[in-house]
């Protein structure tokens, strides 16, 4: 994961304040519930993109043996991969 769960808590605590100021919100909840349960829905998004990463990488080791990492070849084609498998699982990358 490329954020640290404490990054992620100032994120969501960021992303909370914000649609409360600007009065997108009316929360029925606890402000810490929400804020709780936005850091949830971050982590999950970014294990789900972690995992759609390893499962490219992994399907270009042993499908694409010829290419080497870290070139613009290698990271065309996990772009590629990691589209085809996020469209697999209905994931939207961003």
């Amino acid at each position: 994961m490329r954020l640290s769960e404490e990054r992620i808590g100032v994120i969501a605590r960021k992303i909370a304040n914000n649609l409360l100021d600007e009065e997108l919100i009316d929360l029925e909840i606890d402000e810490d519930r929400f804020v709780f349960l936005l850091e949830s829905l971050l982590l999950k998004d970014l294990r789900i993109e972690d995992e759609i990463d390893e499962e490219a990488a992994a399907w270009l080791r042993k499908h694409r043996s010829r290419l080497e990492e870290g070139t613009t070849e290698w990271e065309v084609e996990m772009e590629r991969a990691k589209e085809e498998l996020a469209v697999a699982r209905g994931y939207v990358i961003r």
